[in-house]
């Protein structure tokens, strides 16, 4: 973690992990980890204090995000063994310390689970095939009792990574840099959570491919994960609403995965 113009990074865990999300109140982050039975969700201290495992079952249960009371948390997940015949990826909400786990999606490949600010709906990615532009993805929105299932924008190649504005208005998601032939590739895009008003938010550049944008809580700046083409490294870039862009973390290192502390 570190303060929000990357200052400050401290580790807090030894492990490999991937997603990780904030709780409302910045008394705790969830994240996912691996481990010899899959992949699993646990949550810390922001001092990397008290890490409780809240999933332990053989398979992937990945890319937590906490509800917007900090009550529910919302991932993705699918059980070893894989039958391969009948695959599917489902979105999942539990209880913020791991009880009551409740199904909402079937018979499908759906990521990256995300509230509606107002708690009522979840937003998620659907795989729909592979093309030669990339990984073909499509973003619905649910609601969190498992009805009202509809598509927001249709299966296009390089979409990732869903995001929902804090004020309600804006699903954000991005076009995978690395199809580099898919329309809109490197690119931060919105579009209203009724479909309409499709628009690019941060265009890439010829320095820097932008994906995994996520909303500060004020919804005055993105956070994403930006690839710098002159030495090939993810850094992790602040975008403000004007599209000024600031590399905030680099370094010899690659980074990934950025989520927004409590306080933005």
């Amino acid at each position: 973690m570190a303060e929000s113009d990357g200052s400050q990074q401290k580790r807090l865990t030894e492990d490999q992990t991937n997603f990780s999300d904030w709780a409302p109140d910045g008394d705790r982050i969830a994240f996912d980890f691996i481990n010899d039975t899959g992949v699993h969700i646990a949550t810390i201290n922001p001092d990397g204090q008290d890490r409780t495992a809240l999933t332990s079952a053989a398979g992937v249960q990945e890319s937590p995000k906490w509800s917007p009371d900090g009550e529910s948390i919302a991932y993705d997940g699918f059980p070893f063994p894989v039958d391969e015949a009948n695959f599917a990826i489902s979105i999942w909400v539990m209880d913020a310390d791991g009880s009551d786990p409740r199904q909402l999606t079937h018979d499908a490949l759906d990521v990256e689970p995300v509230f509606s600010p107002d708690g009522t709906r979840i937003a998620f990615g659907r795989i729909t095939g592979d093309s030669t532009d990339g990984q073909i993805e499509a973003i619905y929105v649910i609601n969190t009792d498992g009805t009202g299932l509809r598509e927001v924008v249709a299966p296009r190649a390089g979409l990732e990574h869903p995001d929902w504005s804090p004020d309600g208005r804006s699903i954000s998601f991005n076009i995978a840099p690395e199809s580099p032939a898919a329309a809109d590739s490197g690119s931060i895009l919105a579009v209203r959570p009724d479909g309409s008003g499709l628009r690019v938010v941060q265009e890439a550049t010829t320095a820097l491919k932008f994906f995994k944008a996520v909303w500060s809580p004020d919804g005055r700046r993105l956070l994403s994960g930006c690839f710098e083409e002159s030495d090939g490294i993810d850094r992790i870039c602040s975008i403000s609403r004007g599209g000024r862009v600031n590399v905030i973390v680099g370094g010899i290192q690659r980074v990934n995965f950025p989520s927004w502390g409590s306080a933005g």
